[in-house]
């Protein structure tokens, strides 16, 4: 009888690895335990074995290994204050204890298994990704090698320089009074020099780098300040929310640029930057434009005045940019529908006997239709050595270089067949080129290394129209001529971290720009103009006017496609807070300004 009594304490109970006293059970998969904590279990993990969980486990199932003649009695029922109650509180946090340390063993087993996979992995993939570096490094140096012997030049490079010439002719005898005095750079022989350096285009020559990498480095400096105040409190921002939009919901400004007779539309509109090595030259501010009537206006936003008109394109002027390189003279860069890119030297001084200039024009391509989609006059041109960089419609990055009076393609980076670019930027820091594909992709083409350094993808596939880095070097903004929404790319992470899907009444977006101090973001449509809050991107903090309104019934007219929106000013925190926005729009003969006086 004794040896029956004390039967249950000779097991020990496979969850708490103790012996029960008077419950203990067998499992049906041969696992014995505590009745009164199995069960509890059971309660917590909706019936399933805890010891084999493709199987559920009933009390009835269970088989009780306690003597049925035990002589040990069940207590009596003890009240609330009793010295027996407070010892089952104690018996049942016990068990409970016990049975969260049998699920973090079983958890700490499970981890070490899957910590173990995950360093065998990732201890593949580093040997993996150790070999691709290894045979990219000897394919580069075996390429290096391969032109260095100069066995190989690439085909567009005497074609390219030829067909500039032959452009560079064909726009003086078309040009007007602006291209009579520009140099005859195609009637100028090559040099031995010359020639050596047209043989091999694929990379940029290392004195012009070497001036881009210094420029970077000041620029990127002006960045990270921009970053810094871009830092703000909600106090700053309500605001500012609320300053930028008394400023921009004001009465706006029309200007007509065009000529008169011409087709009505403003095909692109750029700000005319200040180059990083002017320090407090001038306070006015520039716009240039283009559009159907086949020349570029360089504009004073400040004073109100025309600058200079540059005539002599052979088509629609599609892209413009420029940058004022001293006190005196500003370059601007012109695209056109008919594949030319040219350069102008434009005076700046009030007083001055000074003529506009065309400083060299060259053919993109072998003259089978390519067309610049960007135009960039690089922020480390001066007035003596200027550098192009031009988004070519065939996939291609050029640069072109203006020294000794002659104007020249002096790099063409080709993207693999089939890619075909529909828009272009630069960034901030001038070592960087973002080009939109028509296939929805967008290429980081790093100028340092002349290489792809990332490839995003986005748009359902449909042609990037437009792109836009932030000041702070940080987001990318991009929109489609299809019907998705504007993209917010971190060029960090190089992956999307936001989409914009603009109002019903802005339209197709077109345009895109940031506000100087990377703290705002303005898209324009076909029907108006919006203005959101960078990182709180579906906040609108304005709305501008449409761009055109059109005629009511049968003489209504679809609205026209944005050509560009532009910002002015130094940004919310400089010059007492002096901000403007200009557009101009395919359809419409004026650019409306918003916050100029």
């Amino acid at each position: 009888m004794a040896s029956n009594s004390n039967a249950s304490q000779t097991f020990t109970c496979a969850l708490t690895g103790l012996t029960p006293l008077t419950d203990a059970v067998v499992t049906p998969s041969g696992y014995i335990c505590s009745r009164k904590l199995l069960l509890t279990k059971l309660s917590e993990n909706g019936g399933m074995d805890p010891f084999d969980t493709s199987r559920t486990l009933d009390e009835s199932t269970l088989v009780d290994l306690t003597s049925s003649d035990s002589a040990v009695a069940p207590p009596r029922p003890p009240t609330a204050t009793s010295l027996p109650s407070l010892l089952t509180q104690i018996s049942t946090e016990f068990d409970t204890v016990l049975l969260e340390l049998y699920d973090t063993r079983k958890s700490l087993e499970e981890t070490r298994r899957e910590l173990s996979s995950a360093l065998y992995q990732n201890d593949a993939a580093v040997r993996v990704v150790a070999r691709l570096v290894r045979e990219r490094d000897e394919a580069r140096g075996a390429l290096e090698e391969f032109l260095a012997k100069g066995s190989v030049a690439p085909p567009t490079a005497a074609a390219a320089a030829t067909d500039g010439g032959e452009g560079a002719k064909r726009s003086e005898k078309r040009a007007a009074p602006v291209e009579e005095d520009a140099p005859p750079s195609s009637k100028k022989p090559r040099s031995n020099n010359d020639a050596a350096v047209a043989e091999d285009l694929s990379k940029i020559p290392q004195d012009t780098l070497n001036t881009m990498t210094s420029t970077w480095e000041i620029l990127s400096k002006n960045r990270r300040t921009i970053a810094k105040k871009s830092k703000r409190s909600k106090e700053q921002i309500a605001e500012q929310d609320k300053l930028l939009a008394e400023k921009l919901n004001g009465e706006e400004k029309k200007v007509n640029l065009g000529k008169s007779t011409a087709k009505a539309g403003v095909l692109c509109v750029a700000k005319i930057s200040t180059s990083c090595h002017l320090n407090g030259v001038g306070g006015d501010e520039y716009i240039v434009s283009g559009g159907h009537d086949k020349q570029s206006i360089v504009y004073n936003v400040t004073s109100g005045q025309i600058v200079a008109t540059l005539s002599g394109a052979g088509g629609d002027v599609t892209a413009v940019s420029g940058m004022v390189v001293t006190d005196k003279v500003m370059l601007v860069g012109t695209g056109s529908s008919d594949g030319l890119v040219r350069l102008y030297s434009v005076p700046i001084a009030s007083g001055g006997d000074d003529e506009v200039q065309l400083l060299g024009s060259e053919q993109l391509g072998k003259g089978e239709g390519v067309v610049p989609v960007s135009v960039v006059v690089h922020f480390s041109s001066t007035a003596e050595s200027a550098t192009v960089i031009v988004g070519g419609s065939d996939g291609s990055v050029n640069v072109f270089k203006f020294s000794e009076s002659r104007f020249k393609l002096i790099t063409y980076l080709k993207s693999e067949d089939g890619i075909n670019f529909s828009s272009g930027c630069i960034h901030p820091d001038g070592l960087i080129y973002a080009a939109g594909t028509t296939t929805g992709k967008l290429l980081i083409y790093d100028l340092k290394t002349q290489a792809v350094a990332g490839t995003l993808e986005g748009h359902d596939g449909s042609p990037i129209n437009c792109i836009s880095v932030s000041e702070n070097g940080y987001h990318v903004a991009t929109s489609s001529s299809g019907e998705s929404p504007i993209h917010i790319w971190d060029l960090r992470k190089l992956k999307l971290s936001a989409t914009i899907t603009p109002p019903s009444d802005v339209g197709t977006v077109a345009s895109l720009a940031f506000d100087p101090m990377g703290l705002y973001l303005a898209y324009s449509g076909e029907e108006s103009t919006k203005v959101c809050v960078v990182k709180d991107w579906d906040r609108v903090v304005s709305s501008l006017s449409k761009t055109k309104t059109g005629t009511k019934g049968n003489n209504a007219q679809a609205a026209p496609t944005c050509g560009g929106v532009v910002w002015g000013g130094k940004g919310l925190e400089e010059d007492g807070g002096k901000v403007w926005i200009a557009a101009g729009c395919d359809g419409e003969k004026p650019i409306r300004f918003w916050g100029v006086e």
